[in-house]
Parts: structure tokens; sequence; C-alpha cells
């Protein structure tokens, strides 16, 4: 409680919500919304899965900025309305939807990570009240989808493994796109996500996972602990998830499926409804990306990053490729090394600081400063060789369906098999 308390203490939390949390509190499902068609199907829909034996709550972030449209404003306050109706008819003990309404926020961060931080913040305070510093906090969207036990599986795998945080399978729903195109390139953008997350596996790098807001589950306490999330217009899941595994691995789940919406959006500067509209539009017919090499670089770079713990730093990036080793001057490493050789007593803990400063970001930036000119689709297939994937596959879509039932398999971080589960991957393939 200690944690979740100074947390609450430093940020300034005041709880929005006025009613008391149910006894027992045990997961709260956050949801930033703007504009959503749907939150009562939403509502629906988590209500209809299978119900755990502790009590679950939802929380709507209705939010937007000072000076929204008058449309915006107006649909968010019938939003409240019919959500808290709702609540009233359909609400149990072991069940109930709220809402915050985040309206006139700053213009500055006015976004969905300040609505996420909002949301969480509010489940941490909850927790607080209830006494579960324990408690899981589930992030969501709300055009997102998710498999039937969804509330049961989670709780069920944080009561059965000791971890922080979790992110979980995931498949984008296909039978949502507009027409051929749209679903090529929803295609290729997973494709592309996955092959990233394949690369960071390939060259045994400690964050080996893919960041979607709406795939992952953390303990309110590591929440705290954390600082929260941030209030970034986009890329807020990144940089979150990222900070919580400088702590330790996360876990990566292999259940339950989650379906994020496949919808062109032009709302964040970047992510998924950026990057598959700007391909839509664009008139290309591939989607290249970063060549294999570029993570047998990195690959080189995670077996013997232990090593700088006593050889001379000049001797050690001679050892490196070129474009490596320029990456890692600029980036600082020189002086990086000394303060990781000030605090590391042998070269196991050197290279766990290692990676701490060579984190994801730094991981990414090298990989977008490589040339792309590798189709995607062929990239990932000969990654997964590498891998010793082998499958016959006759386009994209065959391979995806392949990528999403072998990446399930992947080893946790922490070396930990993910059980693979024959009904999830024909469930992720079949909203192809």
């Amino acid at each position: 409680m200690h944690e979740l308390m100074r947390y609450i203490e430093r940020a300034r939390i005041v709880p929005r919500i006025p009613e008391e949390p149910a006894s027992g509190l045990a997961m709260v499902v956050v949801v930033p919304c703007r504009q959503e068609p749907d939150l009562i199907v939403l509502l629906e829909h988590l209500q209809s899965m299978k119900r755990p034996d502790a009590p679950v709550e939802v929380i709507l972030v209705l939010n937007h900025e000072r000076g929204a449209g008058d449309e915006t404003v107006q649909k968010h306050r019938r939003d409240a309305r019919l959500v808290r109706a709702w609540d009233q008819e359909h609400g149990c003990a072991t069940f109930r939807a709220h809402v915050i309404e985040a309206f006139n926020l700053p213009p500055k961060h006015a976004g969905v990570g300040l609505a996420r931080k909002l949301g969480m913040d509010e489940a941490v305070a909850r927790f607080a009240r209830g006494g579960r510093p324990d408690g899981i906090i589930a992030s969501l969207d709300a055009d997102c989808r998710a498999d039937d036990d969804y509330l049961v599986a989670l709780l069920s795998a944080f009561r059965s493994q000791e971890m922080h945080a979790a992110v979980l399978p995931y498949a984008h729903d296909l039978g949502q796109t507009v027409d051929e195109r749209h679903r090529r390139a929803m295609i290729f953008y997973e494709l592309f996500l996955r092959y990233i997350e394949l690369g960071w596996h390939w060259a045994m790098l400690p964050y080996a996972f893919t960041s979607i807001g709406s795939c992952f589950a953390v303990r309110a306490d590591a929440y705290a602990r954390h600082h929260g999330m941030n209030r970034r217009k986009a890329g807020e899941d990144f940089y979150f998830l990222h900070k919580l595994a400088r702590e330790r691995p996360l876990i990566r789940l292999s259940s339950p499926w989650v379906y994020p919406s496949p919808r062109m959006s032009s709302r964040t500067p970047f992510g998924t409804g950026k990057a598959v509209r700007d391909w839509y539009l664009g008139g290309g017919h591939e989607w290249f990306v970063a060549p294999p090499a570029t993570f047998d670089e990195l690959r080189e770079l995670g077996r013997h990053a232990c090593e700088l713990f006593e050889v001379p730093l000049p001797t050690w990036l001679g050892s490196r490729s070129p474009t490596l080793s320029d990456f890692l001057l600029r980036a600082g490493i020189e002086e990086a090394v000394g303060e990781m050789r000030r605090h590391a007593a042998n070269p196991e803990t050197f290279r766990r600081r290692f990676f701490v400063w060579f984190d994801g970001l730094k991981a990414w930036r090298y990989v977008q400063q490589a040339a792309s000119h590798s189709p995607v689709d062929e990239a990932v297939a000969e990654l997964a060789a590498r891998l010793g994937w082998r499958a016959r596959w006759s386009d994209a879509a065959s391979l995806l369906h392949m990528m999403r039932g072998c990446m399930v398999s992947l080893a946790s971080p922490r070396g930990r098999a993910c059980r693979v589960r024959g009904s999830r991957n024909m469930s992720a393939g079949s909203r192809t």
C-alpha cells in the first residue's frame, strides 16, 4: 500500500468516481474514449464474457481538449449519460462501469496518453481505497474486442505467476477493413510489428515485445512504483512498457487474445491508424522495412555486450559493424560505459546496465536509420527462417496467419515457454 499512497500523494490524484469500490476489487479495465461510436456495445461485450470470481470495473475516460467542437462536446455528454444509465440497469456487484468526464483538457497535453493516465491513476486510487495494492489494471481501447475469457484469463495469469506486467497476444480484425487495399495495408502493418518484435528476439534483446495500448496489463503497485503513465499524444504505450521492462522483463502471455480495430485515422502523429492510412493513400504496392541484416548487427551487440565490462571500448567497437559503432558513439557510449563499469560488480550486472542504457528507443532508432528497401513479407520470412521457422506461404495474408501462431510459442523474456493453445491460434486466424 505504501507505493500506492506515495504515488497518489506525489501525483496529486483526486478521485473522480464517488462510488466506493466493490469489496475485493481485483481488476480495473481502463478505456480512453474520444468520439467513439459503440461504447455500449463494448460494455455489453465485456459484461457477456466469462465472469471471474472477483469484482471487475470498467473505467471509460471520455476526453477532449479545451476548445473542442460542439459536436464532440455534446457527444461526450450524451455518452456519459448513456454509460451511467447502462450501469444503473445492468451493473452488479461483480461488474461495474464508470465514466470519467475528462473535458476541457489543456490542448498541449490532451490526447490518448493523458486519457489513459487519468483512467489508470483513478484505478490506483480505487485499489488504494479497497486495500488492494496487487490489483490488476488492464489497458484496452474502445474499438477493440477480446476473447471470451479475457477477464478470467488475465486474473488467472497474474495469480499464477510472479509478474509485475504482461503483454497480450493480438490480431487486428481484418474483417473490419473497408476494401482490399485497406486489408493489404493492415496485413503489411501487422507483419511490420511482428517483424520488429521478431528482430528483438533474434537479437536477444531484453525487450522483445510489441507495445500496443490495448494489449497490456500491470499490477497497481508496479504502476505506482514507476510513476504511472505518461501524457504523450502517441507512443505512450511504448514509453510506459519499456519503463516497466527496465525493472524486469515483461511476461508475454499466450492468452487471452485481443483484436484491435484496423481503422485508419489521423488523430495521432504516429501509430497504427496513421501508418495504415498513409500507406493506403500513398499508392504503393509494397511495405518496405530495414533488412534482416540490421538485426544481425544487433544480435552481435546482444551476444557481446557483457565483454565490454573488461574489454577496452575502442577494441570492442572495432569488432562491431561500422554502422553500429558510429551509432553507439553518437548515442554517447563512451560516457555511458564508464558509468556502467563503476556500478557493475561483474559482466552480467554490466550487461543488465548496458541494456538499460541501450533501451528499446535506441534500438528502434537504430533500425529506423537503416535504409528501408526490403519488402516486409520477404523480410519476415527471412528472419523467421533464422529462428528455424519453416512453412509454406502463398501470400502476405497466409504468412501473417502463420506468424500469429508461431509468435505465441516464443519463450517469455524470463525463459518460461508460453503455452500454445490451438484454439486461440485458430481464433486469431479466423478474424482474417
